[in-house]
């Protein structure tokens, strides 16, 4: 058994909405949501069900480019697939529910066999791809630090890096997206030759 009080939980950023992740496991994500009047979640889409029920302030939630208002103790609910996202009219929390029985998905990028222009935009192109959960597993022959240090400028707090190898010759990292995009973030392009390493594990 797990109790949270919610209302401690509150916190705003005027720079962007703060997502605060409650509960998170395959199959059942909990998060709370605080946005700043103005502020905004892009559209995106998730492979689950979507609930999301308003604890204060007001917004406009769309589903494609369906609006509905919601207010304190309203809530909607989405089927798995569908985009949306929201605008919040005033300082708003809400309660997020992803659930449903597909487990979070994971694909392959080993940087050894790209050449080295091309490595960060192809992990920055493919992450940027990642529905919330998902998640990327690079390889490479070194200690990518400087590619974990440039997420973390252009992608603050939508990540998280776990090392499953960590040297000597190989190195395995595994980079989940733990929120969705801002809308802000600047893209980082890849070279048009083709590139080569993306694989399904």
């Amino acid at each position: 058994m797990q109790k949270h009080n919610l209302q401690q939980l509150i916190e705003f950023d005027n720079a962007s909405f703060l997502p605060r992740v409650i509960h998170n496991q395959p199959g059942f994500r909990l998060v709370l949501l605080n946005l700043r009047a103005g502020q905004s979640d892009p559209e995106h889409s998730t492979s689950d069900r979507v609930a999301v029920y308003a604890l204060s302030g007001h917004i406009t939630f769309y589903e494609n480019q369906s609006p509905a208002d919601l207010r304190a103790g309203e809530m909607v609910t989405i089927e798995a697939g569908a985009p949306h996202r929201l605008e919040a009219h005033e300082d708003s929390s809400l309660l997020v529910i992803r659930a449903g029985d597909t487990a979070p998905s994971s694909q392959g990028l080993d940087l050894r066999q790209v050449p080295r222009p091309q490595r960060h935009p192809l992990v920055f192109e493919t992450f940027d791809r990642l529905n919330v959960d998902d998640s990327m597993i690079l390889v490479n022959d070194h200690d990518p630090v400087p590619l974990h240090m440039q997420m973390e400028n252009l992608r603050s707090g939508q990540f998280a890096w776990e090392y499953i190898i960590r040297g000597p010759e190989i190195f395995r990292i595994r980079v989940r997206r733990t929120a969705p995009p801002t809308g802000a973030e600047t893209p980082l392009s890849v070279p048009s030759t083709t590139v080569v390493g993306i694989r399904s594990v």
